[in-house]
This record gives C-alpha cells, sequence and structure tokens, in this order.
C-alpha cells in the first residue's frame, strides 16, 4: 500500500484542487464493520461531518455533544464517507488522493479496495490514485477504536506519567489534547482532521523544501521539490521578488525532481515586530511546459541571520541583535476541530502581535499548526519555538517500527517548517526529563538517543540556522533548578513563591511560566454559569478550573494566594461574603503579578532573555490559564501583559535601601528623546512631589536611573527606612517623547490593600472616529485603580489600567464581527463605588 512521504500542501497550477464532501460519518462497535461494503447492511446512524474535522466536531454539530458527559469516542469505530466524479483528464494529467492528517489509525477505502492504512495523526500522505479511479467514486475512512488499540499487552515504561490516563498511549501518535485530565475536557482526536483533496493538474508542485539563509551580505534561497507533469517541461523558474534563476530539472526513479539556489545582494531582511519589518519577497515556481507557462505558489520568502545560544545561558539573536523573547504557549484554536476557522486564527494572532508578543510555543502536547499560522507568523514578525508532539512519557523509540514512523513525520514536518523564517527553535520534546528525574531515574536514563542525537541531526540536515533544545527543561544539575539552562517557571505561581525571590531564582529562559487561573471577563462567566451568579466552589464552575493530576490544590487556590499577598484580604471570608468583590479583586490578581515578573526579568539588574506564559488562550469557556479566554476576548492578564511586552518600555524594582530603580528599554532602531517624570501621590489626588529629568536612548539602548536622583531629595519612595507613616501611596513614573506623548508609565504602591471606594468625579467622552472604531477619553481627580471598560460588541486597545488623577486616558474601541447601531460603555474601577455609563454619537467625527 502506498506510504508517501510528502508535505502537507501541494501548488497546483490551474486546476484547483477538488476538496472532496459532503461527507458523512458514524459509530459501530470495534471490527463489527471491516469492509465498507458491510456499511450498507448495517443500520448505521450516519451524522453530517465536516472535512477537515473530528468526531466531537461533528456530534457537537449535531447537538450530540457535551463536555460535562461527553461520548466515549475512543471506545467504538468511526467511519468517514462520501462520494465524487472523477475528474476531466484531458491532458492525461495523473490524480492523487491528499490526505493532511489522519486521527489517527486509519483505513482508507477507495472503490472497496484498500488504499492505504495510516497510525500517525501528524504525517501526510499523498497516493497515485490514476489507475484506481471510476467515473463515480465512493471513498471510506475507517478510523478504528483507540481503546481496543490500547488492550494488547506491551513493554511496560521505564516510569509512568500523571499526565495521562493509560501510559500505552506512548505507543500511538496522537495528540495528547483532550486525554489530559485536569487541563482540558476529555475531547479525544478521532477523524481527518487536516483536508482531504483530489489533485488533477497538467502541473503540481509537492515535497517543497525551501530554506533561506543570510551569508555576510548575499540572501540565498535553496530549493527542492517534485514536480508533477504529464511531460517533461522545458525550463523550470524560481523566481524571489524581482529576482529569477533557472533551475535544474532531474528525471529519477521518482519523478521528476527541480532544485537550485537563487542568491541576491543585500535582501532586506526579516525582524520580529518588536524589532523592525518582518519583510517577505513573493515567491512562485514558472514551469514552461506543453507550449504553457505555469505559475505555482511557494510560501513568501523571508531572509534572517537567526542565532541560539543554546550551550550557555540561553539567549537568541536576529540579524546580529538580542531578542528580548516574550509571549505565550500556543493553543489549539477550537478543541473540538483542532483547527477553528481562519478567521479565529487571524484575529488570535493579531491580538498577540497587538500585546508585544514576539515568540509563540508550539507545545508537545498539541498538534504541528497549520501552514497558514506559520504564514501569519510569518507576516506579523512573531517566532515560533516548535515542538515535536512528545509530552512526559517513556517512548519505544528503540522499537525500530516506531523510530521509523516518528522519523518520517519529524522529516516532513522540519522541511514543511524550513520555509518560514519565523521558525526559530526545536524542542525534542515537553518534561520528560523532568519526569524521569522527578520520578528519581538515573542521570542516563533521562535523555535517549531520539532527542539526544537523531532529532537534532533532522533539525541540522533540513533546516540548518535553527536553534535545538532537546528537552524544556533542561540544563541544569536537575532538569528543572530555575538559574540554569531553559527551566519552566513557576516559583511566582504553583509554587507560592514572592516576587521578591525573582532575582534569587535567576532564570534565564523560560519557555514556559506562570500558570494562573485567569478569572474571564462577565459575558464568558455568564457562557459558564448560564447567566447565574458565579460561585466560585459550585461543581460546574470548579470542573473547568485546571489543575495538576494527583494534587491536591488547584490553580484557584494558587490565585486565592497571591490574592491575600496582594490585597490583604481572606479570600475565602470575601468569597463566602461578598462573591462579585472577590471575583473582582481576584480578575486582576494574575495580571498583576505577572506584570511584576516581567518588570524583574526586564530590568538592568536581570540575567534573563525570555519567558513565555502559560497557555494564550483557553481551550474552553473556563477560569483557565490562557490570558485570551475561548471566544477570543482577552482576560485582564492580557493588558497587564500588552503593558509589560513594549519595544520601549519603562519598569519599576523595589531596591529596598537603595531606592526605586527605573529601567528604560528601546528595542527599536531608533534612537528617542523625552522625559521621565516620578509623582508621588497621597491618595485620591495629593501630589507629594514631582520632578522630571530629559533623557536620551540610542537604538537599541536601554538605561537606569534612581527615583532618588529624579527627585533630587529624600523621600523615601520605597518606605524602607519607616521614619514614621508614609507620606506617600503611590509612585508614578512617565516616560513621555518629547512631545509630552505617553511612551510607557508604571505605578509602584507602597502598602498595596483593597482600595476603598472613593469620592472620584469621572469625566469621560466618546466619539466615532470611523465606520469600526470609537474613542473614549477618561479624566479623573482622583486615582483610580483597575479601571475596567465593558462595551458590548467592542474590543479597547487597553483595559483594566490604572487611571493617575487629571490625566487624560484615551482608549479606542475596535468593533468585533458586525457594528452595532450603537456604542455605549461601562467604566468601573476597583474604588469606584458604581459604574459610569458613557454613550457616543452614531456619526464620525
Amino acid at each position: 500500500m502506498p506510504d508517501v512521504l510528502d508535505v502537507p500542501v501541494s501548488q497546483t497550477s490551474k486546476e484547483a484542487p477538488l476538496t472532496l464532501g459532503p461527507w458523512s460519518c458514524c459509530a459501530h462497535r470495534p471490527n463489527e464493520i471491516s469492509h465498507p461494503e458491510q456499511l450498507a447492511e448495517s443500520n448505521s446512524d450516519w451524522l453530517s461531518a465536516a472535512v477537515p474535522g473530528t468526531v466531537a466536531s461533528a456530534l457537537n454539530v449535531a447537538g450530540r455533544w457535551s463536555f460535562e458527559e461527553p461520548t466515549d469516542i475512543d471506545s467504538e469505530d468511526w467511519w468517514y464517507r462520501t462520494t465524487f466524479q472523477s475528474p476531466n483528464r484531458t491532458n492525461g494529467q495523473p490524480c492523487h488522493l491528499c490526505f493532511d492528517g489522519l486521527a489517527s489509525l486509519a483505513e482508507v477505502w477507495l472503490n472497496g479496495k484498500l488504499l492505504l492504512t495510516t497510525d500517525n495523526m501528524f504525517r501526510a500522505y499523498r497516493v497515485d490514485v490514476t489507475d484506481a479511479l471510476e467515473s463515480h467514486n465512493e471513498l471510506a475512512i475507517r478510523f478504528r477504536s483507540v481503546t481496543e488499540a490500547l488492550k494488547p499487552k506491551r513493554s511496560r515504561p521505564r516510569w509512568k506519567t500523571n499526565l495521562v490516563a493509560h501510559q500505552q498511549l506512548r505507543w500511538h501518535r496522537t495528540t495528547l489534547q483532550g486525554r489530559i485530565p485536569g487541563w482540558s475536557p476529555t475531547a479525544p482526536a478521532i477523524g481527518p482532521w487536516r483536508d482531504v483533496r483530489l489533485e488533477s493538474a497538467a502541473v503540481s508542485l509537492h515535497d517543497l523544501h525551501l530554506q533561506s539563509a543570510v551569508v555576510g551580505t548575499t540572501g540565498i534561497i535553496n530549493i527542492k521539490a517534485r514536480l508533477a507533469c504529464v511531460s517533461l517541461p522545458e525550463t523550470v523558474s524560481l523566481r524571489v521578488g524581482e529576482h529569477t534563476t533557472l533551475l535544474d530539472i532531474q528525471l529519477d526513479e521518482h519523478g521528476i525532481l527541480i532544485c537550485g539556489d537563487l542568491q541576491m545582494e543585500n535582501p532586506p531582511l526579516w525582524w520580529p515586530h518588536t524589532h523592525g519589518r518582518p519583510e517577505l519577497l513573493k515567491c512562485e515556481i514558472v514551469v514552461h511546459a506543453n507550449h504553457h507557462e505555469y505559475r505555482l505558489p511557494c510560501p513568501d520568502v523571508g531572509f534572517r541571520k537567526l542565532e541560539v545560544n543554546a550551550d550557555g545561558p540561553f539567549a537568541i539573536s536576529v540579524n546580529g541583535e538580542a531578542i528580548y523573547c516574550r509571549g505565550a504557549c500556543w493553543t489549539v484554536s477550537d478543541l473540538l476541530t483542532l483547527t477553528g476557522s481562519e478567521e479565529s486564527l487571524f484575529h488570535d494572532l493579531q491580538l498577540a502581535r497587538d500585546a508585544g508578543v514576539n515568540m509563540l510555543r508550539v507545545g508537545g502536547t498539541m498538534v504541528y499548526e497549520s501552514d497558514r499560522f506559520y504564514q501569519l507568523c510569518d507576516e506579523f514578525g512573531i517566532l515560533v519555538w516548535q515542538d515535536f508532539m512528545f509530552a512526559n512519557m517513556d517512548y519505544p523509540v528503540d522499537d525500530a517500527d516506531f523510530k521509523q514512523n516518528v522519523t518520517q513525520e519529524a522529516t516532513q514536518q522540519i522541511r514543511r517548517l524550513a520555509a518560514h523564517p519565523c521558525v526559530a527553535v526545536y524542542c525534542g520534546n515537553s518534561e520528560i526529563e523532568q519526569q524521569a528525574a522527578m520520578l528519581g531515574m538515573p542521570r542516563d536514563l533521562w535523555r535517549n538517543h531520539w532527542f539526544g542525537e537523531d532529532l537534532p541531526a533532522l533539525c541540522a540536515a533540513n533546516h540548518p540556522g535553527t536553534g535545538y533544545v532537546h528537552s524544556t527543561p533542561s540544563g541544569g544539575v536537575l532538569p528543572f533548578h530555575a538559574n540554569t539552562g531553559v527551566t519552566h517557571y513557576y516559583g511566582v505561581g504553583a509554587y507560592l513563591r514572592s516576587p521578591a525571590e525573582l532575582r534569587q531564582a535567576d532564570v534565564k529562559f523560560t519557555p514556559e511560566c506562570l500558570g494562573f487561573a485567569n478569572i474571564p471577563d462577565p459575558q464568558t462567566v455568564d457562557q459558564i454559569t448560564g447567566g447565574a451568579l458565579p460561585v466560585i466552589h459550585d461543581p460546574k464552575w470548579k470542573r473547568r478550573v485546571p489543575r495538576d493530576t494527583g494534587a491536591g490544590w488547584d490553580f484557584e487556590d494558587v490565585r486565592d494566594h497571591y490574592l491575600r499577598e496582594l490585597y490583604g484580604v481572606d479570600p475565602v471570608q470575601l468569597r463566602s461574603w461578598d462573591m462579585p468583590r472577590y471575583i473582582e479583586l481576584s480578575r486582576t490578581v494574575p495580571g498583576e503579578m505577572m506584570a511584576r515578573t516581567f518588570a524583574e526579568w526586564r530590568s538592568s539588574h536581570s540575567h534573563n532573555q525570555g519567558g513565555l506564559v502559560w497557555f494564550f488562550k483557553d481551550i474552553w469557556p473556563a477560569g483557565g490559564w490562557g490570558v485570551v479566554d475561548s471566544n477570543g476576548t482577552p482576560k485582564s492578564a492580557y493588558y497587564y501583559l500588552k503593558r509589560s511586552w513594549q519595544n520601549r518600555q519603562l519598569t519599576l524594582t523595589d531596591e529596598g535601601l537603595n531606592g526605586l530603580h527605573l529601567h528604560l528599554v528601546n528595542e527599536t532602531a531608533e534612537s528617542c528623546s523625552g522625559f521621565v517624570e516620578v509623582v508621588l501621590l497621597k491618595e485620591p489626588n495629593v501630589v507629594v512631589a514631582r520632578q522630571e529629568v530629559a533623557i536620551e536612548l540610542a537604538g537599541r539602548g536601554r538605561k537606569m536611573l534612581s527615583a532618588d536622583e529624579v527627585l533630587g531629595s529624600f523621600y523615601d519612595v520605597t518606605y524602607a527606612y519607616r521614619f514614621g507613616p508614609p507620606h506617600h501611596d503611590i509612585v508614578i513614573v512617565t516616560w513621555y517623547d518629547t512631545d509630552r506623548q505617553l511612551v510607557s508609565e508604571a505605578c509602584h504602591f507602597i502598602r498595596r490593600r483593597d482600595p476603598v471606594p472613593a469620592a472620584i468625579v469621572l469625566e469621560g467622552s466618546a466619539k466615532k472616529i470611523s465606520e469600526t472604531e470609537y474613542q473614549v477619553t477618561l479624566k479623573a481627580d482622583g486615582f483610580m485603580h483597575g479601571v475596567r471598560l465593558n462595551a458590548k460588541g467592542f474590543l479597547p486597545d487597553d483595559n483594566y489600567f490604572h487611571l493617575s488623577p487629571q490625566r487624560s486616558k484615551t482608549v479606542i474601541f475596535q468593533s468585533q464581527k458586525t457594528v452595532p447601531s450603537s456604542f455605549k460603555v461601562d467604566v468601573e474601577a476597583l474604588n469606584l463605588g458604581q459604574p459610569i455609563r458613557i454613550s457616543a454619537p452614531s456619526k464620525s467625527e
């Protein structure tokens, strides 16, 4: 049976690939139906099914899926089927069926004949069916029961993990997402989760392996690909931007191979968006054959010089400049389909870019993302840390069949991703070395030859110029020591450590950190509770709070610890007496702790070179780890991080008896001038001291100042000396440009407590500035804590911010999907007694 190694996406000439459908699916007991002909005689309960899609998504559309009581998908065989007509092949062109992803144990039948058997959802297959097609065709796919496949006895793993319920999943190449208790609802990936299509074209391109590099001042593009063509082409050219070169044409036992290099001097460079423009050039293959010209599009090309220091303190530089990497761990956009819509993908990545994210991690418990994901990361200037899909378990890499399977998987994925300048780091796995070490395994069992030798060799051969990390965490005496190698940092978070210990922890780089149970906005809370007042200890709520399997606590307990530390309240007592207030304060806690952490990590005192927050987006409506909820609405933590991830950034660190240090960072290439102002404020609006200094910051430069230096006198700014009660409550530090426009601002609180509602006068106005945007301006006579803005149908560019007295704050609201007929925004704050509503006229100004 055919088993062709191929990249998942093929480029075709004029004739578009035929996407097959409509599809339907049904379930049967394991092995009850062994041949598609038996389906006609069975009493099958057929469901309409979308492809790409999964069984869970088909059940959900049919109204037969519940996260609370999920169907046991794994226990049954699932059959998919469709029919299609053969294409009109006037030029005698070949026909190929392409399967970009089948999850996971699949048999493919065409017209009653077994065409393909697969056991890896991460591999794509391209099968020549030219001679197998009839005028009318039936395609059927059987997805065999995973439960049955797990029953045969196999060799025991050297260690067991609590991450999954069944240890023998280590033999099966499927995503762990949907099978991890405590992380997500049960929703196993079963079905044709990537595209299934029929290709029949006079000329098409497949097995594309496209790479770019910069050597000195020369940009080099190397290409190898297979060309499907009814006859040997006269010429084949590679065109990149305005540059063109002829490619070599070779004929071998597998068909037509094209290959060659294109060079150009001083190409435009691709940068992470925080440091420059992510420049890309259009790329295509031009084929002259059969007296026609065929243009086959390829991924856009980006040139960048990437250096990854994985031996010393982990660090990444692009085009000779050190990159402070910040972002999050990416999750599947839709747990049931595993892909979601292109609209939601664009929305989520745009949110990430706008927040200052310059790196996302595709983790080993997820899936290799779609081509469109990497294309958008290229366009948006977001680096990608790419895991291979291995996590925590003792994988049987000494088994010859398993080794061959994962080698083909890895080779296929690396060649697919080599075209994308965004891909910076490959990582062998997530937490395998940590798992082995924490369970007391000897050091020589922590890392095997697959992750230690074979995978890095495949990366070097197929995508040179990228970094490789064997496992995360790794690199220290113990893999999880925080101050060496790359670490998963949950000191602030699960391990309940104080932010004051961050410098002691001395984290160099953390591709996974700061997991908190982030409460979503009220609309999503209503979605969880059915509109009822949320009760945090209710089972309906609690089952959606993330937890580590086997632990006697969950991540809401973690948040409660920092609620007490931050605001000085008893969480149990507060939620017992005043649940709305508990939720109000708890919403802000994770963002406050994340902002404090990144303030230290981005300071001049820190050796930290990057941090990726655990989960960018929730995978279902929940108080989950995501800083964006499953509907794509940012939570409070998103905005705290957005203000902490600017490329012109001001942060503060409390140095105790040495005062308050001000750290200014300019990651752009342009120098910037301006002023830094320090204000000592006694709430609500008494200015104890105010001074400013002029500053000049070079491109890619940084500067550290002392608040005492700016003020010019002793004010015990951090209240370290404690000569009597403090004279001020808040230190407000603002960085202005030369036009007095705000660049960055940060606040330091002397004695944080639950803000008491004050008699604050708030002025606000709103106006329409375009067909999809409104501008809201706020100004108050007293300091406002944690201002939250809510306008139904609109997304603000800032939220959950502190508002200094007598300073105007402008927020832009962008409409989501459909434009509402009116605009109303409710303004709340932690120390504002009652919400205030502001409306805008419908006409633009």
